[in-house]
């Protein structure tokens, strides 16, 4: 199986507040397998924007979810992790992504007008003579 990636959430469970692992885990086993997992980037031009961003977040990629696990420490703190597939998952059956426009739009939905920029020759110089 192909690397895959995990993303973790820890915090401290509130003990007036709603369990929410308990709550995840009402959903069922398979409440996440199959379901897509979005990642962003949000661009910072200042250290002001740190806590108040003045531009919307860009979407990254695009995965899909494989399993949630759970983690209890001590009376409060808990962790959620969820793992998901890999950039190389069924690589062996899929078909060539062309690292073009339309390429980048199926690997994450939309297109990125950036890439019709994009060098075509590979900048090696002309040799003139033989």
């Amino acid at each position: 199986m192909a690397p895959a990636g995990r993303a973790s959430l820890a915090y401290f469970q509130d003990p007036d507040a709603d369990n929410l692992i308990a709550s995840i885990k009402s959903q069922g086993a398979d409440y996440v397998s199959g379901r897509d997992i979005a990642f962003y980037v949000q661009p910072v031009r200042s250290f002001g924007e740190m806590y108040k961003p003045t531009t919307a977040p860009i979407k990254w990629m695009k995965r899909v979810m494989r399993t949630i696990t759970f983690s209890i420490q001590g009376p409060v703190q808990r962790e959620i992790s969820v793992s998901f597939e890999a950039w190389s998952e069924n690589r062996r059956t899929a078909r060539r992504i062309a690292y073009n426009t339309a390429g980048h739009a199926s690997l994450i939905g939309e297109s990125n007008p950036s890439l019709e920029f994009i060098p075509t020759t590979d900048f090696e110089e002309e040799k003139l003579f033989g």
